[in-house]
């Protein structure tokens, strides 16, 4: 039995020896494969052929009862296929993909759209099988057509993740059963399981459809669930289909086990607390260290009929991001004097209860994060740019961290900075010396419980004659915001993968650095893309970790994020009824596909 209170540190260790090892047998190819029911990015399949189901599931889990859930993610769409437009998180399960990741591998894909996947050497070339059985929901089979139809748009009209990720990605139908996707990138790991885990749309829907609108039609999907009725922004409700294609396929087996999922839509965190006290939500995921400490509470909670647990995860770093695309945000100093007038121990102690640790490398305290002098991996990597980098990157892992000083010397330190740079204080205001430009930044982002630290870092700023603008929106208007580059600060975070490589070069890479998309700080640094190459296109395990340590070390020394806070658990309350399996993890959400209602 797993127990959720297990230590974090000795997960973490567990989950970086794994890590190592999985990579080290792939014995330096590209990639491993299986007898075609599935593809291996490194080493070899854990499950083979004639697996039942994955470790991970209990597949005698009943079919029954409705989940309840709760959430402030807006929607303005039932069109999945469009971008800008937003559409339920939990339309994820109204659609099949080629394969299934195993959540207890790390890097592996199991068939479930997909009879077979087979993979050339080179790694250049994927070809998948569709199975005969697989259609959709209003009994139309699904076709090669569908596959290519779904790249095809979401490369050109998607959202800019999935653009991305198929520049140079090729498709053809190969009949009516089989897709052969080639791309120019082979060495780069992440392709293989970004593709194979597309949500795949329907063409002959949409073939009558106009792509680019906005539209609020009931979606055709093939997965195991379908929309049964939904109010716009205030109630959701999915059904599972009983005779759904796919439920007897060993990817599938112990999971999907609700018969409805009903979602509530609300503005504000607290009622959606005070809707799960009452009974009106059976399951959430909470974000906010404060109302974790603070709200969780009541007779609920005292009887046990409600449960808090809390999981460990990988460590998100919640931090700002600087758009260097803004002078005089492309200057370290100015970047290093707004994290000094950021009080983080004051905010961490006064905002969230002391549940967060101290942040430090991105990686957490895992086997990829910068520690000390670089070693020869890593140095391999910097030294053909010590021209260009600071002395003591190579003798420590981050810059001096001034938290223990106090508020005013770090203040006095930001100013010399401020000065340094180019800027001064006239009349209580902070200019630009050679031309009187007051100097003011504007931050975005979203109203989730981050406005009392701002209001703080805000006063910080006043002292040193900066103003800071705060501009909280919608999910969808900022999510437009921050993908098109309108702000000087955003809230952002960074979540490790496992392997690393894809988080980041989708968000760090100076390819990704363009007017629009998810390179938010816009950084071009041939150092971080040095970097980034080494663990994303190298199946060296030392290579890979060497990678990462320099990205880490870079990142710090460069002052591209001012962290805030960093997770190392998933806090989850719950009806007592709802069961999890043994070896659950969180991951991102909730992956709920996975539990089912015990009594």
């Amino acid at each position: 039995m797993w127990y959720p209170r297990r230590c974090s540190i000795v997960w973490r260790l567990c989950r970086d020896a794994c890590f190592a090892l999985v990579i080290a047998m792939t014995g330096g190819s590209v990639a491993g494969a299986g007898d075609g029911h599935g593809i291996a990015t490194h080493g070899d399949l854990k499950y083979p052929k004639t697996f039942l189901f994955f470790d991970y599931v209990n597949p005698e889990a009943p079919k029954a009862g409705t989940l309840n859930l709760g959430t402030m993610l807006t929607f303005n769409s039932t069109n999945m296929m469009r971008f800008p437009g937003n559409t339920p998180n939990e339309f994820a399960y109204l659609y099949d993909r080629l394969m299934t990741k195993a959540a207890d591998e790390s890097g592996s894909y199991y068939g479930l759209l997909a009879e077979r996947a087979e993979m050339t050497g080179d790694g250049s070339t994927l070809r998948f099988a569709l199975r005969k059985g697989a259609r959709w929901h209003d009994g139309t089979p699904i076709t090669a057509a569908d596959v290519v139809f779904t790249f095809e748009t979401l490369g050109r009209e998607g959202l800019p993740v999935y653009r991305s990720i198929l520049e140079g990605v090729s498709l053809s139908a190969r009949g009516s059963r089989v897709i052969e996707v080639t791309t120019t990138r082979p060495q780069d790991r992440r392709f293989i399981g970004l593709v194979a885990t597309f949500p795949i749309h329907p063409a002959h829907v949409w073939s009558a459809r106009d792509l680019s609108a906005l539209t609020l039609e009931p979606p055709l999907g093939s997965g195991p669930y379908r929309l049964a009725s939904m109010a716009l922004n205030q109630r959701l409700v999915l059904e599972r289909v009983p005779d759904y294609w796919g439920r007897s396929l060993p990817v599938n087996r112990g999971r999907w086990n609700f018969d409805r999922i009903e979602v509530l839509y609300f503005r504000d965190r607290a009622p959606i607390v005070e809707a799960l006290k009452a009974g009106r939500l059976n399951l959430h995921r909470e974000y906010d260290a404060t109302n974790w400490a603070e709200r969780y509470d009541g007779p609920a909670f005292v009887a046990g009929d409600l449960v808090k647990t809390e999981y460990p995860t990988t460590g998100r770093l919640d931090a700002l991001v600087f758009n260097l695309r803004r002078a005089p945000l492309d200057d370290v100093r100015v970047r290093e004097a707004l994290t000094l007038a950021f009080d983080r121990e004051w905010a961490r102690e006064t905002f969230f209860a002391g549940l967060y640790p101290p942040p430090g490398s991105l990686y957490g305290k895992g086997s990829l994060a910068a520690v000390g002098a670089p070693g020869p991996g890593e140095r391999a990597i910097l030294e053909p740019f010590r021209a260009e980098l600071p002395a003591g990157l190579f003798d420590a892992a981050a810059p001096p961290d001034m938290a223990a000083q106090s508020r005013r010397q770090r203040l006095a330190r930001a100013d010399a900075l401020l000065v340094e740079a180019g800027f001064v204080v006239r009349d209580g205001v902070r200019v630009k010396a050679e031309n009187n430009t007051p100097l003011r930044f504007s931050f975005v982002g979203g109203a989730t419980g981050i406005e009392r630290t701002l209001g703080a870092f805000r006063q910080s700023l006043q002292r040193l004659g900066i103003t800071l603008d705060i501009r909280l929106m919608d999910y969808v208007t900022l999510r437009k915001a921050m993908l098109s580059h309108q702000f000087d600060i955003a809230q952002s975070g960074f979540t490790p993968s496992f392997p690393p490589g894809t988080e980041e070069r989708l968000g760090w890479h100076s390819e990704r650095a363009g007017t629009e998309g998810y390179g938010l700080a816009g950084a071009v640094d041939p150092v971080l893309d040095a970097a980034i190459e080494a663990m994303s296109d190298s199946n060296d395990p030392d290579r890979v970790i060497a990678g990462a340590r320099a990205f880490d070390r870079v990142m710090r020394w460069r002052r591209y994020l001012l962290p805030l806070w960093q997770r190392s658990g998933a806090w989850i309350a719950h009806d007592r009824r709802i069961a999890f399996p043994d070896g659950y993890s969180p991951g991102r959400g909730l992956p709920i596909s996975t539990l089912w209602w015990e009594d």
